[in-house]
């Protein structure tokens, strides 16, 4: 933890750096592009950009260290603080429900395919992932505008149709002799899951094109609703990677000696794949979901601007635009903070997993 203050000094110095090095002139967002040379002047003067890239820096990180984020360059000035506090939320709400539904699409979907490794379901998951990994985001992205929003009908019919497959194949696996223990259980499966499918249909909202809905002014169902499909969109990209990560290291899980011992032992396949073999393949999946996570708080600004949600990628484009200096080595080092400390849940994620890890064994 403590190398965590270094890191967000040198964050914050390349930040500034950075933002010197980029052409542009914030006085000319102010006054406007037909302004007079000693309107330019005065403006940089008022605003303190014509000092040296050194002092502005002090100046901002002394602020920084009474809690005064500063105020922003252009009109409508506000300031930095409040700025950030109504861009952030969206960005963190997002973050989070991409990265949960990333990882419960692709953990069970990933032990499953590992343990028909080189079968039908294995091959068509890979498949799939590969698919989901090469689509762009932002076709992705359009892909779903076009389907759930405007053709909300063919999205039903697929998800019918999807359970009614899925049904079929377990009832078929039970009738024709294949789990020869309690087969009806597995017919009953199938009934929950073609009946689950219908529900889901008749019970289906609507989903707005774009904008966001706040749980304060709108609630939590509205807030729901207008997150679902850009929490989807980067779900299902991140889910793909997920996915192929952790398949590939249950397939190793599953070949190891203990986990044979327990096949010996004639354990049930879903105490072999979560007690045995999910934790200890877990590793390299709680790694790059916190990757993942970092990442997506740096603002995916394409899916925010398709789908016009307020968040901090948007703001950081426009900032470097506007050359607003205040706003960027903010923002910036916000989520610099944000991702170090959740590299640092993960390191801490890896004492839980591995035991021997406390102690400095491998």
């Amino acid at each position: 933890m403590l190398r965590v203050v270094p890191v967000l000094v040198l964050v914050s110095i390349g930040t500034a750096v950075l933002i010197d090095l980029v052409p542009g002139d914030p006085a000319v967002a102010v006054v406007g592009p037909e302004g007079t040379p000693e309107q330019y002047a005065q403006v940089r003067a008022a605003l303190g950009v014509d000092r040296p890239a050194v002092t502005r820096y002090l100046d901002w990180l002394g602020g920084l260290l009474h809690g005064d984020f500063g105020r922003t360059f252009v009109p409508p000035v506000q300031d930095v603080a409040d700025l950030i506090a109504a861009r952030l939320p969206v960005t963190v709400e997002i973050a989070v429900l991409a990265t949960m539904l990333s990882l419960v699409i692709s953990v069970p979907v990933a032990s499953w395919s590992a343990h028909r490794f080189g079968r039908g379901f294995d091959r068509v998951t890979t498949a799939a992932s590969f698919g989901l990994i090469s689509v762009p985001s932002f076709l992705l992205a359009l892909l779903l505008i076009f389907f759930v929003v405007f053709r909300p009908g063919v999205v039903k019919g697929l998800i019918v149709g999807v359970a009614a497959i899925a049904a079929f194949s377990i009832a078929y696996a039970a009738v024709a002799g294949r789990h020869r223990n309690a087969p009806w259980r597995r017919v009953a499966l199938a009934g929950a899951v073609l009946a689950g499918g219908i529900v889901l249909v008749l019970v289906l909202p609507s989903f707005p094109r774009q904008g966001f809905a706040r749980i304060g002014t709108a609630g939590i169902g509205d807030n729901l609703r207008s997150v679902f499909l850009p929490v989807l969109t980067l779900a299902l990209v991140e889910s793909a990677q997920l996915t192929r990560l952790l398949r590939n290291d249950m397939a190793t899980t599953l070949q190891e000696d203990f986990v044979l011992a327990a096949r010996a032992k004639g354990m049930p396949v879903r105490h072999i794949l979560v007690k045995e073999a999910l934790r200890p393949s877990s590793f390299s999946l709680i790694t790059v979901a916190g990757i993942s996570f970092g990442r997506l708080l740096g603002g995916t600004v394409i899916v925010e601007t398709i789908f016009r949600l307020p968040g901090m990628g948007t703001l950081i484009v426009d900032a470097v635009a506007k050359k607003e200096y205040l706003v960027l080595q903010a923002a910036v080092l916000l989520i610099a903070t944000l991702y170090v400390v959740v590299n640092a849940l993960v390191d801490l994620a890896y004492l839980a997993l591995d035991p021997r890890t406390r102690h400095g064994r491998t």
